[in-house]
């Protein structure tokens, strides 16, 4: 059986098309019993997608896909329970703080530290991030595999075997 956990909406500008509604019709005419939306640095669809996927029978997850540090880096989290759901919302808070204010950040891109996700990893899943700019994935494609197997294993120490999965994806 497949479950989507990494999708992005029309929210997620030139990553995703298609509508929270639509994602969710497009899952239950595949059959899938669950899908989760992992909109880019924020839950901007999570609400309406909620609610179309209640009226076609299919288990709505949560999540969002975060830029981690300056150097866009991205890593997905999806909640696993409503302790991670406010810890999701945490991070994004904490991701987006910068972007009103002069923080010391130096971007007003939205992203989150690595040791914040670090701070709020209870009950929320970790997913290593896309093909093209995760965790692990990226660092790989870059040719800096020392620094993808030390940000992969320092996810892994914060969210356990049981909370953290590396992403395989084939993209092309």
């Amino acid at each position: 059986m497949y479950v989507e956990l990494h999708a992005h909406s029309a929210f997620s500008f030139l990553d995703g098309a298609s509508t929270p509604t639509e994602l969710a019709a497009a899952a239950a005419a595949h059959g899938y019993p669950a899908f989760a939306l992992t909109d880019h640095d924020g839950v901007w669809g999570s609400m309406e997608f909620a609610h179309a996927c209640r009226g076609f029978g299919i288990r709505p997850i949560t999540g969002t896909e975060l830029t981690v540090g300056v150097g866009n880096v991205h890593l997905t989290l999806l909640v696993e329970s409503e302790g991670g759901y406010r810890n999701l919302c945490r991070l994004l808070t904490a991701a987006h703080a910068h972007t009103r204010d002069n923080t010391g950040r130096t971007s007003s891109q939205a992203w989150a530290t690595l040791e914040e996700v670090e701070e709020y990893a209870e009950g929320l899943v970790c997913l290593s991030g896309c093909a093209r700019d995760g965790v692990a994935a990226g660092a790989f494609e870059r040719g800096e595999t020392a620094e993808g197997e030390k940000l992969a294993r320092r996810l892994l120490g914060a969210f356990g075997r049981d909370r953290f999965r590396v992403e395989l994806q084939r993209p092309y």
